[in-house]
């Protein structure tokens, strides 16, 4: 039975042609001032169809010893609705045993080459992601329709809910098949 889902997904997603995705908007909403500060929360054009996104939070209350974090998509139809999957990682725990079963595997390792988040805790340092960018083979493994979506990052530490990020972006699905010369 597992078998069979499987290779209905990895048809469908050969079905589908080639992915294309870009981020189109960016917001970070930290209320508390005296426990992180927002020094950047903004998309950057990097290049002729390339923006990256820079985000730049300043802790205050050094260490940080404990985090959660709370990742969930949404799906734009008519307002964004709730899409795929809500997780919610104690990052803390994560960092020190990662599994490669989850989703948040894939999210963090996205995000990996433009992070400094890449150790264990206590973090003493600001959280910098400079020059995200979206890389299309990122939708390749989960066939999802074309279309706007959010993704919505809740942050948690030292058990307060402190802030959240939205990436808002777009899932173009060509569907004529590129043609690659060898």
């Amino acid at each position: 039975m597992k078998f069979a889902f499987i290779a209905v997904i990895f048809g469908i997603s050969l079905a589908w042609g080639d992915v294309s995705t870009r981020h189109t908007n960016l917001k970070c909403e930290f209320p508390d001032k005296t426990y992180l500060q927002i020094l950047v929360c903004r998309l950057k054009v990097l290049g002729r169809g390339i923006i990256g996104a820079n985000v730049h939070l300043k802790a205050l209350n050094l260490p940080i010893r404990k985090v959660q974090i709370n990742y969930s998509v949404w799906r734009k139809l008519s307002g964004y609705h709730p899409f795929l999957f809500n997780v919610t990682v104690d990052l803390c725990h994560y960092m020190q045993h990662p599994n490669p079963l989850t989703v948040f595997y894939y999210f963090y390792g996205a995000m990996l080459p433009f992070i400094n988040v890449n150790h264990t805790c206590p973090f003493n340092h600001d959280i910098i992601l400079k020059n995200f960018v979206l890389d299309n083979k990122m939708f390749n493994r989960v066939p999802i329709p074309k279309g706007s979506y959010m993704f919505m990052i809740k942050i948690s530490s030292e058990g307060v809910w402190r802030g959240t990020i939205y990436d808002y972006l777009d899932v173009n699905v060509d569907d004529a098949p590129s043609i690659k010369s060898g």
